[in-house]
């Protein structure tokens, strides 16, 4: 899994490259994932695996902080955003394209 962000990165939504967010922390969570059939054939193996659940942002609107989980590849580097629109799809391109 590949994560393009860090803790304190400033980001853009990319529906709203205007507002400057900053990344508060990456959140993962536990899911228990079937790896096997059972050798009594009633079902499934399971291990835990760590996935990732989304990334949390936050910004101020005001004097009020807001804080909002957002999916990796819905976010753009706060520098790629300020370049404008073209700037983002091209590199909304690019990333989905290394996937």
């Amino acid at each position: 899994m590949k994560i393009l962000f860090k803790e304190g990165d400033d980001v853009a939504f990319k529906n709203n490259i205007g507002l400057k967010m900053t990344v508060k922390e990456i959140a993962y969570k536990t899911n228990l994932i079937p790896v096997k059939p059972k050798e009594d054939g009633s079902g499934f193996e399971r291990e835990q695996r760590r996935c990732l659940d989304g990334i949390i942002c936050f910004w101020m609107k005001g004097s009020e902080i807001i804080e909002h989980k957002f999916h990796s590849d819905t976010l753009v580097p706060w520098d790629i955003a300020t370049k404008g629109i073209e700037a983002v799809l091209e590199y909304l391109r690019n990333a989905k394209s290394d996937r």
